[in-house]
């Protein structure tokens, strides 16, 4: 167990991101993990792999009560709490306690809480995704930015 090192998991309609980040809030790695055909037992499979070598002491997840996340992804988050190791602990921020730790620092919507991540973590900048229209599907790496906005979110709660 890496004391300190944190796991931010975020399920999304084609597998999930993640983001890991040292003691010192710096980020050791990030991605975005896709499935085809979307399918939870594969998604555990990956999410034990990169917990299993990175060992953290915390994992954030997205609270799902009251979302309106499909019931696939709401299993999914369901099961990643019987798959993380004895040791872990685990918490989770719905995306109204997100929205609100953000509106703060005047980022309201997905687009601008992803450009206000960049610019504490310019090493994102390439993968920051282009503001979309509502007819457009969520840009690729968008799940990276929704994980470590759950960790920023986690950082600025319990501090």
């Amino acid at each position: 167990m890496n004391e300190g090192t944190l796991i931010a998991v975020y399920p999304n309609t084609t597998g999930f991101g993640y983001v890991i980040l040292n003691e010192k809030a710096e980020i050791l790695d990030f991605g975005i993990i896709t499935i085809r055909p979307a399918k939870n037992e594969k998604c555990i499979e990956k999410i034990k792999e990169v917990v299993g070598y990175f060992q953290p002491s915390i994992l954030i997840l997205e609270n799902y009560e009251n979302s309106v996340k499909s019931e696939r992804i709401k299993e999914l988050i369901k099961q990643i709490y019987s798959c993380v190791t004895e040791g872990i602990k685990i918490f989770e921020y719905s995306r109204e306690q997100v929205k609100d730790t953000f509106e703060i620092f005047g980022a309201r919507n997905k687009y601008e809480i992803s450009q206000k991540i960049s610019e504490i973590y310019p090493e994102l900048k390439t993968k920051l995704p282009n503001k979309r229209k509502p007819w457009e599907p969520e840009n690729y790496y968008q799940g990276i930015f929704d994980a470590l906005a759950l960790v920023l979110t986690h950082q600025y709660l319990n501090d």
